[in-house]
């Protein structure tokens, strides 16, 4: 009997002791998730600033030398920059919304279904958000090379 008494009490600690373990670990993803939404709101905000009057301003305006409606390039060109920095604020958004939802269904899972179930639900969601991330970032890095390149190159387009 002691035996037994003495096995169940080791079986019940080692269930504790992973529980705690996969909480740490569901500690970890949700402080990479944050890093992760933190990271997805510094682009918005750049990207936010790439509308700003600075870009937006010579290319809107009809004596400016890089203006849209000059050449159908300069139109196109626009085109793809404009929605290059839609899609970097849009998979952001995305990002920083996902993030507070998946915290939150993660500590709720954890607590009521298995943290195990948790941490890998949590471990598949991470990878999803870092792809979003990428997709984000290389639209960002489009979007400023697209303008350094229209900005820097006044003939950019034009017929010799």
């Amino acid at each position: 009997m002691w035996a037994n008494v003495n096995a169940q009490s080791v079986h019940q600690q080692n269930a504790v002791s992973l529980m705690q373990v996969d909480m740490l670990q569901l500690g970890v993803l949700q402080t990479q998730m944050d890093n992760l939404s933190v990271q997805a709101t510094l682009l918005i905000g750049f990207a936010l600033s790439m509308w700003g009057g600075a870009t937006l301003k010579p290319l809107l305006e009809d004596d400016s030398q890089i203006c849209i409606w000059k050449t159908w390039y300069h139109l196109a060109f626009a085109a793809v920059f404009f929605v290059t920095i839609a899609l970097c604020i849009s998979c952001g958004g995305i990002i920083v919304s996902l993030v507070l939802y998946i915290k939150q269904a993660a500590q709720e899972s954890a607590l009521l279904v298995s943290t195990g179930a948790a941490v890998a639900n949590t471990r598949r969601h991470l990878s999803s958000l870092n792809r979003l991330f990428v997709v984000s970032y290389a639209s960002f890095a489009l979007s400023a090379a697209l303008e350094r390149a229209h900005m820097n190159d006044h003939t950019w387009g034009t017929e010799p």
